[in-house]
Order: C-alpha cells, then sequence, then structure tokens
C-alpha cells in the first residue's frame, strides 16, 4: 500500500491536476466577499460568452419555470437571486473545465451524471425540508467526487485497476481506495477544494459525502442531504439495483424522518429534473428509465423489501420467542424455570381477589435422595423430568408447572379457590402415585408426592412472598404428617385445617 502522505503530495503537487477556469476561480473570490455587487458578480460571468448563454439558457427552462423572458444576467440576478446565479455559473465553469479531466478506464460522463443527479436530487430535497442553503448545496453535490477527476488524472492505471473493483458501484469505491492507497477521493478532494479557496460549506460536503455520520455537528445536516441526492442518483442509474434503492429509503427514513411513501413519489420529480438539468449541462442522457418508469422500479423494490421486512420481522420475533422461552424454561424437566415462576407470581398475585383467587401449589418428590443414590443422578433425572410431565399433564389448562428447584415444584392456577385447590392437588398426588415411572435401565420407580397448598383472595397476604412461605410450610407440614398427603393452608381464624391423605 502508498504512503498516504506521499500520495497526497504527488497528486497535489503533480502539474497534470484538474485546475479550475479563470471566471471560476474570480467568482470563488467574489463569493467570499457577503457584500459583493450584483454588478460585480454579472460582469465576471459576462465576460465568457458561452457561460452567459448557459446560465440565460438555464433560468428561461422549466427547471426555474419563469413567466417572462430573462434577457441578461444582471436580470437573471434580479429575479433568480445572487445564489442561484452564483451556483449555475460555479456549476457549469466547473463542469464545463473539468469534463475533460480523466485517466483512462473511467466513465467520466456517468462519473458526472452521478454528480448532477445527486445536486439535482439534493437541492429539491433542501426545499422539502426548508433549507435556505439548498445552492450551495447543490454546488457541493455537484463536485463531491472531483477527488476521483484527480487521482485517475495523475495515477493513470494505478487508479483505473482500483476503480474497476467498485464495477461502477459507488458506495464500495472509497473502501477500494483506502486498502490500495491508504486514503480515498473524499480527502483527495477536500485537499483540492482547500487549496482552490472554496468556503468550509462547499469543502466539508466533499469531505464527509461518503461518511455524513461523522462530519463536523454544524454541517451533519447539510451533508447527509448531500448523501442523500447521491444514494437517489443511485438508484436512478441502477433502477434494478435493490440495494441501491434499500440505501435510498433508508437515508430518507433515518435522517429526515420521510417514510417510502413519503419518499418513493420524489424520485419521479428527481428524475425529471435531472433530465432537463442534464440536457442544460449538455451531458449525454443515456438510457435513463423516464420518471415514471423509475417509480414503478421503485415501486416493486419497496414492495419486495416491505415483504422482506414482513418476513424478517416474523422469523425475528420468532427467534426472540424461542430465546424468551429458553430463557425461562428449565433445560431437564421442560417446566418453566424459577425465574419465570418469581415473574408470573408477582405480576398475578396482583390482580387476585375475592372473584379471581390465585391458587399456589409445592409438589415435593417424597424421599428424592434416596432414588439418586440407589439409582444414580442418572435415573433422577430422568425420574424428575418424568415426574414434570405427569404434573402438566394432569393439570392441563388449569395452571403451569415450574421447577422451583432440586425436587421441588411449583403450581401456580389462577382462577382456583380453595375448594377446587384441594380437589386439583389431591388429583396430582393420585396421578403421581398412579404413574409407573422407570429407571434410565429400566427398572420400575415408584414416586409420591407429598403437597401443600395456599390460595390468596386479595387479603391476608400484602406480599407474594408471603404465599409461598404458606405454600412452603404447608408441604412440610404434609411431609411431617408421613408424605404422600395434601396439606391447605388455612389462615389464621379459620377453624379447621383441610388436609387429603392416601387410601
Amino acid at each position: 500500500m502508498a504512503d498516504p502522505a506521499n500520495l497526497m503530495n504527488q497528486v497535489l503537487s503533480s502539474p497534470r491536476l484538474p485546475s479550475l477556469p479563470a471566471v471560476a476561480v474570480q467568482l470563488i473570490d467574489q463569493v467570499q466577499d457577503d457584500d459583493v455587487a450584483i454588478d460585480d458578480i454579472a460582469q465576471s460571468i459576462i465576460c465568457d460568452p458561452a457561460l452567459s448563454s448557459k446560465i440565460l439558457k438555464t433560468v428561461n427552462s422549466s427547471f426555474y419555470g419563469q413567466s417572462k423572458t430573462i434577457g441578461s444576467i444582471q436580470q437573471a440576478v434580479m429575479v433568480l437571486g445572487l445564489n442561484s446565479v452564483k451556483t449555475l455559473a460555479l456549476g457549469f465553469s466547473l463542469v464545463g473545465n473539468l469534463t475533460e479531466s480523466g485517466g483512462k478506464g473511467i466513465d467520466l460522463m456517468r462519473l458526472w451524471r452521478r454528480c448532477l443527479f445527486s445536486a439535482t436530487s439534493a437541492k429539491r430535497i433542501c426545499e422539502l425540508l426548508n433549507i435556505v442553503q439548498m445552492e450551495e448545496v447543490f454546488l457541493a453535490s455537484l463536485m463531491q467526487d472531483v477527488g476521483v477527476l484527480a487521482l485517475s488524472q495523475v495515477l493513470g492505471d494505478r487508479y483505473a485497476a482500483v476503480y474497476a473493483l467498485a464495477q461502477d458501484d459507488h458506495r464500495h469505491l472509497a473502501r477500494h481506495e483506502q486498502a490500495a492507497f491508504g486514503c480515498d477521493h473524499t480527502q483527495v478532494g477536500e485537499a483540492m477544494a482547500t487549496n482552490w479557496g472554496l468556503p468550509p460549506l462547499l469543502v466539508a460536503p466533499i469531505r464527509y459525502h461518503e461518511t455524513p455520520d461523522e462530519a463536523p455537528e454544524e454541517l451533519r445536516k447539510l451533508i447527509r442531504i448531500v448523501t442523500a441526492g447521491a444514494s437517489a442518483a443511485e438508484f436512478m442509474l441502477n433502477p434494478e439495483d435493490e440495494a441501491c434503492a434499500t440505501e435510498y429509503v433508508a437515508c430518507m427514513q433515518r435522517w429526515f424522518n420521510l417514510g417510502p411513501e413519503q419518499s418513493r413519489p420524489l424520485l419521479g420529480e428527481f428524475q425529471r429534473e435531472s433530465c432537463e438539468m442534464q440536457r442544460l449541462f449538455e451531458l449525454p442522457t443515456g438510457d435513463l428509465d423516464t420518471p415514471e418508469q423509475l417509480m414503478r422500479r421503485a415501486g416493486e423494490v419497496l414492495e419486495r423489501l416491505a415483504f422482506t421486512a414482513t418476513e424478517q420481522a416474523k422469523r425475528l420475533e420468532q427467534d426472540n420467542t424461542k430465546l424468551r422461552q429458553a430463557a425461562y424454561t428449565d433445560t431437564l424437566t421442560g417446566a418453566t424455570n424459577r425465574r419465570g415462576f418469581d415473574e408470573q407470581l408477582a405480576e398475578q398475585f396482583v390482580h387476585a381477589s375475592a372473584d379471581q383467587p390465585l391458587t399456589l401449589l409445592f409438589v415435593d418428590i417424597d424421599h428424592f435422595k434416596l432414588v439418586n443414590d440407589r439409582f444414580g443422578h442418572q435415573a433422577g433425572d430422568l425420574a424428575l423430568a418424568g415426574f414434570a410431565q405427569t404434573l402438566t399433564k394432569t393439570l392441563g389448562v388449569r395452571g403451569r408447572v415450574y421447577r422451583y428447584g432440586g425436587e421441588e415444584f411449583a403450581v401456580l392456577c389462577p382462577g382456583i379457590n380453595r375448594k377446587k385447590a384441594a380437589t386439583l392437588a389431591e388429583q396430582l398426588r393420585q396421578a403421581v402415585q398412579q404413574t409407573r415411572f422407570q429407571t434410565d435401565a429400566g427398572e420400575p420407580l415408584d414416586l409420591t408426592t407429598s403437597i401443600g397448598v395456599a390460595v390468596y383472595e386479595g387479603a391476608i397476604y400484602r406480599r407474594p412472598e408471603q404465599l409461598v412461605q404458606a405454600a412452603d410450610s404447608s408441604v412440610y407440614a404434609a411431609k411431617a404428617a408421613g408424605r404422600n398427603q395434601v396439606r391447605i393452608f388455612v389462615p389464621r381464624g379459620s377453624n379447621k385445617t383441610d388436609t387429603h391423605q392416601a387410601a
């Protein structure tokens, strides 16, 4: 890779470097002066008859839509304003002088068309956003790729080989330049524009049009407009390229909050105005689509993009659902894990009431340590998974099973009162006792369970933790009474404790 500093010096000191015409140099000096007289600007333009003719032809074109013919530069300045005429004069003089610049292997007409389409589109975006510096944005867009001309002219075939790597896709050009030379056309263009004495408002877009988010904050919006105009130009030149359409839509949405339904019709306006401006700048029209064709293509592309985005959103939601499920699922048993239990309990506790009670069951496998000691942990894991499946199958839609920890499971049943909870708990106990579990070696394994029940009806318990403590104390009561039993917690003040035990 070449040394960037040496390369920059080589380019800037080369006698082959593109230069500005005398009228452009004079105009640049004049536009730096806020107090410049209209007659002085007009006189500089009049000294170049070809330039004067082009400006008058332009201001009388449909692009500006004047109802009366404008016959002089002074009149053009009065009608269009100093900024518009300055921009046209600089634009025509720059394009006219630099069009022949550039070495072999560069499609100069395509490059200039891209810049001109960028400029026209960027100016229209300025009008839409009520940006007053539209003429400066137009000129900056027109000059954005002057560094390409310089590199091509000075480096010749070396640069042509790098330029070819981009395959007429300007979005990748700077990356290939950086890889080959350590610098790119934006940096070379910035140095040239600075040497020419252009104001910062024109220099900054040349430097940052490929990386607008890195631009100085005070100029960032204007440079984003230049970049958005360039993305529109890319789509005009490559209407079949969905990536170009995607980038254009993304720029308009991200930077200016203009959705596809707003940015798509603009393409037709960009195309019509660009074709007119291309004729005025005497650049070949080529085989561009008509504005109607371009909008139709844009519509087709955007429809495909919308469909793709919808499908991607569906897949993303499915992936997110799977991730959420995985985050709340106990991998061994398939039951919801402790994290899921804590969150669901807190949420359902808030909504519980006398009319919508919340039942919590703690379900503990009896003497589970003996299973691990006798048959091994692999058999124990198999038993835990089977136990969870039995609970889930028996429970059905009445609630959800959670692995609380070790061999202890929890069951949350919203909407089930104390009487129904007692019946449900007994069904679960019997289902476990009647299920024929097996070890990993195929040996029969009989399991029983002790169940504690607590019911919250909007009173007594102030916090979810208190409901957990009540269910926990009930399961310990069932174990203390001999296991394979159901105990239901009855808050203080009741005259009995419900008990269900094995026959």
